[in-house]
This record gives C-alpha cells, structure tokens and sequence, in this order.
C-alpha cells in the first residue's frame, strides 16, 4: 500500500494498462476471435462432388438472352452454395414472363444440383420512359409558373433506349427531343415515347397549369410507364418453385 501512494501516478497508469488490454481481448474475441474458422463452417461439405461449372453458368446467360425482352444479364456466380443471377429486362416487360425467366435458371442444373444449391434471381428494369414535370406548385398540386417537363433520365445516355422522343399529342414521335417547356394556362398530357430491342413503350405525365402571384416552392412530379420492380425470386435447396420476395 505505501508503494502505491508513494507511486500514484504510475500505479494509475498500470492499472489503466491493465483495463485496455482486457478490453482489447475482449474486443478480439467478440469480432476477430473466429476469423481462423472456416466461413461457412460445414455448410459447403460435398460441394466438390456437384459443381456448377463455367458452361453451365454461360449456358444460363445465353438462354436467358435469347428472349427479346431480357436486356442483360450479369455473369451467373455462387455466394457459397447460392446460385445468383441478376437480369434486366426491358421497359415494357411483363411481370408474370419475367417470372418465368426463372425456369430457364433450372433448366441448365442437374437434378442434383437443385438438390443442392439455393438459387436467387433478382430481376430489375430499366424505366426509359420516365417523366419528371418540375415548376412552383400551389397547394392545390396545379403549377403557378413555367412548367420543364422531360425525362426523369437523359435516354441518349442510356445503352439499351434505341429511340425516344416527347410530345403533347399521343401519336408516337421519336423526334429525339428530351423535353417541353409550359407557359401558357390550361390542363395538358405530354407523351414520352421510347424504344428497345423489347419493343416500343408509351409513358405520359398529367398537369395544369395556373399563373399565381404566390411564392410557391418547386417541387417536381414523376410519372413512369409501370413500377413493380425490381422483384427477387428464390428457391431454396430442394424444393421445387420460387418465393418472391418483392412481389408488387
């Protein structure tokens, strides 16, 4: 005891000492403790004897290409024993056909593949035909001023848009324009037209437009051709059929 008050100032610093590296340990063995064992534990044993090979994997991405309205397709990988494929299908694409995307996933796999890896497909979509009207806006939703009506994304960037354009009539116009500009009062429809190898899409975006003297905010309203995607479908292990998590 009279070491310890003769010699406070390094007792103190021993101590504290003492506390970090019990608190690093502890630290240690809640997140790197287990680092030394294997990933996956025993989940993988037996994965050698039923390996999906690089042909298989192609062989997936090319059927999947060969519908019209399937864009792309990621290169298929395994996530430990989950098969993962990734698609993008095309503006106009129907929800239940790109469902069915899936039975040419696990058509390539054997029986005992099936049997033995989960497989999860997420398919998205790329909305082309996407508007955004920006202007001042009252309360009522109607616009006060000049009203920039285009598309939400610049499609003359976009790889897969083969044609586009925009117009206040419904007749389909690839003129190549991106956007119309309101200034005169009245209740209008603008038409958003694009294109891709899938086919031919048609969104549209409804306003009106109110001179004011109000000071209103600016605020933007959008407007795609449909929005219930992207949606993921997964098959476990030996059961037959996907559960689809993002079903909207």
């Amino acid at each position: 005891m009279n070491y310890i008050k003769k010699h406070k100032l390094t007792s103190f610093i021993i101590l504290v000492y003492i506390i970090v590296i019990i608190f690093a340990y502890f630290i240690y063995k809640l997140f790197i403790g287990s680092s030394g064992l294997p990933v996956y534990g025993d989940r993988l044993d037996g994965i050698e004897d039923v390996p999906i090979t690089d042909e298989q994997k192609s062989n997936i991405k090319n059927s999947l290409l060969e519908e019209n309205f399937v864009l792309k397709v990621t290169d298929p990988y395994l996530n430990g024993k989950i098969l993962k494929v990734i698609i993008t299908v095309g503006d106009n694409a129907e929800l239940a056909a790109s469902k069915a995307l899936t039975d040419k996933v696990t058509a390539v796999l054997t029986d005992e593949q099936k049997a033995f890896y989960d497989v999860t497909v997420y398919v998205t979509k790329y909305y082309h035909c996407s508007l955004a009207a920006t202007g001042k806006m009252d309360e009522d939703g109607n616009f006060t001023d000049i009203v920039t009506i285009e598309f939400e994304q610049d499609p003359s960037k976009n790889e897969f848009a083969l044609d586009y354009g925009i117009s206040k009539s419904e007749t389909v116009d690839y003129n190549k324009e991106q956007k119309i500009t309101i200034e005169e009062d009245g209740e209008y429809t603008v038409y958003g037209f694009t294109k891709d190898k899938s086919g031919e899409t048609k969104c549209n975006i409804k306003i009106v437009k109110t001179t004011s003297e109000d000071k209103n905010d600016t605020q933007t309203v959008k407007a795609q051709s449909a929005s219930n995607f992207p949606i993921i479908g997964y098959k476990k292990a030996g059961v037959d059929g996907f559960v689809w998590t993002k079903d909207r």
